[in-house]
């Protein structure tokens, strides 16, 4: 059952969770941003939002402000549980899937990007993989020095190698569980 009659009705209830947000994370959004939030070229929007959306054409970022609302929208996601807020937040989008919304882009952006590593983890990993080779071709040479048993040498070379892989694995595969 949706709560939500129109997809007006859906809209002012996201719009008003994302302003709330931002005045809870101290993120600034101009009127004209704010007011974007209701842009739709098909149904219901603002009646002024052609003036509206000149304006932002004129004097905004499209890019800035979509990943502004995004980080705002990402916020709200990480808040939501299993709880009756995230029910509702999920009607009023599934509502709001049934019109063409500006509204929407705003909030398929910010799940992908939220899926997506930034360029400061990325980097980790690939340090991370540069420090794993590294360290795995230390204890190999160490072992191939140290043993001189060629068997039990390469089966301590593998182990350790495998050890250092998982341990990466069970790294990177936690961050991505705590992020969904």
């Amino acid at each position: 059952m949706n709560s939500f009659q129109t997809g007006r009705e859906a809209k002012e209830y996201l719009i008003r969770r994302i302003l709330a947000q931002a005045d809870r994370d101290e993120i600034a959004l101009s009127e004209v941003e704010r007011n974007m939030l209701y842009f739709s070229e098909t149904d219901w929007t603002l009646p002024n939002m052609t003036a509206i959306s000149h304006e932002f054409d004129q004097t905004y970022n499209q890019d800035e402000y979509e990943r502004k609302i995004g980080r705002i929208i990402s916020r709200i996601s990480e808040q939501l549980g299993n709880n009756c807020d995230d029910d509702r937040w999920k009607e009023a989008v599934q509502r709001l899937r049934e019109e063409d919304h500006y509204l929407l882009v705003l909030i398929d952006d910010a799940s992908s990007r939220s899926a997506k590593f930034s360029r400061w983890e990325t980097a980790q990993l690939i340090l991370a993989g540069v420090v794993v080779f590294a360290v795995s071709l230390f204890i190999i040479s160490f072992v191939d020095f140290h043993v001189s048993d060629p068997t039990i040498s390469k089966l301590t070379g593998q182990g350790a190698v495998l050890a250092l892989v998982l341990l990466v694995w069970f790294v990177v595969t936690r961050r991505m569980r705590s992020t969904e």
